[in-house]
């Protein structure tokens, strides 16, 4: 079984990726609701990512090029969490 809801984030000098795990269509499409109203509320938009493990399984996840927008981009994927209720990132 994979996990549900869980995110993971990776950072580099100039590169900010933030990755969310579903296991069933409803989580999946709250987390692309949840990017969307982000999106729609900060006017930024990052890569979005699509990974699909199986029919129902998979990831998505948000990248961003860093430079120059460090700050905007942790405001983004924090937004994103508290949005889907996530509090804490998977290790």
């Amino acid at each position: 079984m994979t996990r549900d809801m869980c995110a993971d984030v990776k950072m580099e000098e100039s590169y900010m990726r933030m990755s969310i795990e579903y296991n069933n269509d409803d989580s999946r499409k709250k987390i692309q609701d949840a990017i969307v109203k982000v999106e729609k509320e900060t006017g930024i938009y990052p890569t979005i990512i699509r990974r699909a493990i199986s029919e129902h399984c998979g990831n998505i996840s948000v990248e961003f090029d860093t430079e120059g927008v460090g700050r905007e981009a942790g405001d983004f994927c924090e937004d994103v969490l508290k949005t889907l209720g996530i509090d804490h990132c998977g290790l």
